[in-house]
């Protein structure tokens, strides 16, 4: 559903690496824990390539 919730927005790789950046800017502000904030960044990074929509 969150993929189909974003089809109306054009999401290439510029977005998403923006939308990667500020969420690792915010893991960096709030998690602690360098194993459990490595461990979301690559959830994150999977879920941005998923919401791409936009061919390259």
């Amino acid at each position: 559903m969150l993929r189909r919730r974003h089809l109306p927005f054009t999401i290439a790789a510029a977005e998403r690496d923006q939308w990667l950046l500020c969420m690792n800017q915010a893991l960096s502000e709030v998690v602690e824990d360098a194993a459990l904030r490595q461990e979301l960044s690559a959830a994150f990074a999977k879920v941005a390539e998923h919401m791409r929509n936009q061919a390259e």
